[in-house]
């Protein structure tokens, strides 16, 4: 009897241990991922922060640094020479 009293207290203190590890890895990788520096966008010489937009460069179009990933508006450049209409 003793020796099954023993085992099954072992038994309790190591799934306690690991449900223990368990919950300390989930909570740091939460913690890891909220508190984590997003990365920045180099483009055309100059780096951008994330969340902020800025000119493509050719007049009409508009990107946005998105975590290290720029994405920009493809809209067709019309020239809008007035002088020559």
């Amino acid at each position: 009897m003793k020796n099954k009293e023993s085992f099954l207290l072992s038994l309790s203190i190591t799934l306690g241990v690991i449900l223990l590890g368990l919950i300390s890895y989930i909570v740091y990788s939460e913690y890891k991922t909220q508190n984590r520096t997003l990365n920045r966008c180099p483009y055309q010489g100059w780096s951008y922060e994330h969340g902020e937009s800025f000119d493509a460069g050719d007049g009409c179009n508009m990107c946005i640094c998105n975590d290290g990933i720029i994405e920009c508006t493809e809209m067709q450049c019309t020239d809008l020479n007035l002088e020559n209409n």
